[in-house]
């Protein structure tokens, strides 16, 4: 019987290994988890700012044209 509580010993310590192993994944996977959060949030943020920029280089771009056009005009009446 000494064989039969030898590989009782084994398969507990094989188990005791393999729960702590999937404990290590299973916390390893929680900050993954938070990661990719932070990494999405991060994403979301930095379009946001994109998309800011584009609409205020849109005004910018607007405000420039209308004082070409009034510069535009400005000369052609003082020409006249």
């Amino acid at each position: 019987m000494p064989d039969t509580n030898a590989r009782v010993d084994r398969l507990e310590e094989s188990m005791r290994r393999a729960f702590n192993a999937i404990e290590a994944l299973a916390d390893k996977q929680q900050q993954l988890d938070g990661v990719i959060t932070l990494l999405t949030e991060a994403q979301i943020r930095t379009e946001q700012r994109f998309q800011e920029a584009a609409e205020r280089s849109k005004q910018t771009d607007a405000r420039i044209d209308s004082l070409v056009s009034a510069i535009g005009e400005l000369i052609r009446g003082r020409r006249n």
